[in-house]
């Protein structure tokens, strides 16, 4: 029997964002007991698809 194996390449994004937003992410994601990444990814979670979702 054989397990399947899904490889998630992970790369790294550098944003510029307020000291009052980065300071509402962290105490979100002590909230939440989250990482900052893991409050981010959600987020983008829950954006609609793009239409042309092959572009990019």
């Amino acid at each position: 029997m054989f397990a399947l194996c899904t490889v998630v390449v992970k790369k790294d994004l550098h944003i510029r964002i307020s000291e009052r937003r980065q300071h509402k992410l962290r105490l979100l994601a002590i909230e939440k007991d989250k990482t900052i990444t893991q409050i981010i990814e959600d987020l983008i979670d829950t954006l609609p698809e793009p239409e042309n979702s092959n572009a990019g």
